[in-house]
């Protein structure tokens, strides 16, 4: 059965975890659009600043925060692996090719392929805090 890191791996690999960074930006925006002057006029030295006020909302939201770090740790551990270990997993969680097809592919044992795969399962567990926020 899949678990958390399965899943954000999963995320990662087929594009979805930028797609629900974009999304939750885009919602923000939406909200932020809301014009809530109820009546009266507008004040004479007021200054509209919408790109660094939407800015500062982006930087602030708690989950774009945490889908940024999850991307972040992710590309992280990634930087340190070999073509063949990032082969593997751009295969496996990617486009979802079975064991022995990446066995085959890459020349590799399958029981070589799921230590790589839980060795870089645990690293990224160990700082992705996958605890916060669910997405």
């Amino acid at each position: 059965m899949a678990d958390k890191v399965d899943k954000l791996l999963r995320g990662y690999f087929r594009g979805d975890l930028d797609k629900q960074i974009e999304l939750r930006k885009k919602m923000l925006a939406a909200r932020h659009d809301i014009d809530e002057n109820i009546g009266g006029g507008r004040a004479q030295n007021k200054q509209s600043n919408a790109v660094e006020s939407m800015m500062i909302t982006h930087e602030l939201d708690p989950v774009i925060i945490a889908l940024d770090h999850k991307k972040f740790v992710i590309n992280t551990w990634l930087e340190g692996l070999d073509e063949e270990r990032i082969d593997m997993l751009r295969l496996h969680y990617g486009e979802r090719e079975s064991w022995t097809y990446i066995a085959n592919e890459l020349h590799v044992s399958e029981v070589t392929l799921h230590k790589w795969k839980n060795e870089f399962k645990d690293s990224v567990n160990a700082f992705a805090d996958l605890k916060r926020v669910n997405y």
